[in-house]
């Protein structure tokens, strides 16, 4: 029995264990990560964890890395696959935001809540936020925005997104659908979304640039 157990453990890659964190810091945080907690979760024994890191610290910085790469790459995919339009870049970046099974707010929460105890985790912090907005500048300076207009707007988009998500905003799916025709306006002063007058409409919008994507 110890021996088919051993084996099951050293089955167990650092996939398993990052996936297991990762789990644990969506639904409840940095406190949530402890060795122990993390075998429980994966049915192994803490020697398993030894077969794939040198220190519980070695598994948080990647952590931090499938963090940064988890919850940044949909939106370069998308922003990249729209070519160099920005009013399709834009459609793009909103449309990662609808579709909410590739990038996870909850997991960008976690990470800026430990960052204020961890010095490290701030560093990566401010180094992805500094690209996520920087990628959004660019998107601007697509749209026709220069200077500071551009730079801007970036802010505020990526600043309000990231309020509303800390926020943990309640909003009914057709009211969130409802606003992007203003939000859009708003933020970019274009009004073609503004004659998508219900729910449905802004979703089937958002659908067909997906099909054809």
């Amino acid at each position: 029995m110890a021996e088919r157990k051993s084996r099951k453990d050293r089955n167990l890659d650092k996939a398993s264990w990052i996936a297991a964190a990762r789990k644990a810091m969506i639904e409840k945080g940095i406190a949530g990560i402890s060795l122990r907690q993390l075998a429980e979760e994966l049915g192994a024994t803490t020697g398993a964890f030894y077969w794939q890191f040198a220190n519980l610290e070695e598994l948080l910085e990647d952590v931090r890395q499938d963090w940064a790469e988890r919850n940044t790459a949909p939106f370069t995919r998308a922003i990249e696959a729209a070519g160099d339009d920005g009013w399709d870049q834009y459609l793009a970046y909103v449309g990662v935001l609808l579709k909410e099974d590739e990038y996870i707010p909850q997991y960008d929460n976690a990470i800026r809540d430990w960052a204020h105890s961890s010095k490290r985790t701030a560093e990566v912090l401010k180094e992805i936020e500094a690209f996520r907005i920087q990628q959004l500048h660019q998107v601007f300076l697509a749209l026709g925005f220069t200077g500071r207009a551009a730079q801007v707007r970036a802010y505020v988009t990526y600043f309000h997104q990231t309020g509303y998500n800390a926020m943990q905003v309640s909003e009914p799916r057709e009211e969130r659908l409802l606003n992007i025709p203003y939000y859009a306006e708003v933020l970019t002063s274009r009004t073609d979304l503004l004659g998508l007058q219900t729910a449905e409409a802004v979703s089937d919008h958002f659908a067909e640039r997906d099909s054809k994507a």
